[in-house]
């Protein structure tokens, strides 16, 4: 019995260290993982180049691609929420993608936000949205909040518009309640500015985002509360470069993330 059990211990550890991290296949582009609620799991591509949104099938094979509306002068810079049955109850592919013009001139960044389907057909405009986010409300259901930033005028927009949607998302597009993070920072790389979108943890008002530069040092440090729910940073007069930075709480560094500086 004793021989028999050694054995299977054995075979087990045989099977276990021979277990190995391989790379399964290499995506030219940004790449993400979403879950339909028809067609099961799917990579998404963001070809920023041709302006489409590329969708594979788990074993990589290529399965739809939608082309997407980015007028002359302007760069794709986001998809998000691909998905099926969120913004509507048809069997078509949906998706809310992120494109923006810089002006060279007066140092500004204009964004436009599209939900369309995968015919390319548009749902929803939102002029001057650069960030999404989604959320439950219980009994109410989904909701999206678009922010809204224009800096083409000089007492420049900042709002938040939230939407009700007729559909549910995957539990992985949800923040956790109370969860504390820094989202994507944009637009990154970044020229004359950043907008970092933030939240604060339950029971925390107020904290400090850190910029930190490549040595170590820290640049500049800012107070923030529950007032807005992004940081506006300057980066005009920074030299090119990564920089870091910290989301700092009496708690002490809860998050960070990086910013490319051209």
């Amino acid at each position: 019995m004793k021989k028999s059990i050694l054995l299977i211990v054995l075979v087990i550890l045989i099977v276990t260290s021979s277990a190995q991290i391989t790379l399964e296949h290499t995506y030219p582009a940004s790449t993400g993982l979403t879950q339909l609620s028809i067609s099961g799991y799917k990579y998404f591509m963001m070809d920023w180049t041709n302006n489409q949104c590329k969708i594979y099938n788990l074993d990589h094979s290529i399965w739809k691609t939608i082309n997407l509306s980015v007028p002359a002068g302007m760069y794709l810079y986001d998809i998000k929420f691909v998905s099926e049955n969120l913004f509507n109850s048809d069997s078509k592919v949906e998706l809310a993608y992120i494109y923006y013009y810089y002006d060279t001139s007066l140092l500004f960044y204009t964004y436009y936000t599209k939900v369309v389907n995968e015919n390319g057909i548009e749902l929803l405009p939102i002029p001057g949205c650069g960030y999404l986010e989604l959320q439950t409300s219980g009994t109410q259901g989904t909701k999206m909040l678009a922010y809204v930033y224009d800096y083409s005028i000089v007492n420049y927009t900042v709002n938040t518009l939230i939407y009700s949607l007729p559909g549910v998302v995957s539990a992985s597009e949800i923040p956790v309640e109370g969860n504390t993070n820094l989202n994507k920072p944009y637009p990154n790389p970044a020229r004359s500015m950043v907008t970092i979108p933030y939240q604060l943890p339950n029971g925390i008002n107020t904290a400090e985002i850190l910029l930190i530069n490549g040595s170590g040092s820290v640049l500049k440090s800012y107070t923030v509360d529950r007032t807005y729910h992004e940081l506006l940073i300057e980066t005009a007069g920074l030299p090119k470069g990564v920089y870091v930075y910290q989301l700092k709480t009496g708690q002490g560094i809860i998050n960070s993330g990086k910013i490319v500086h051209d």
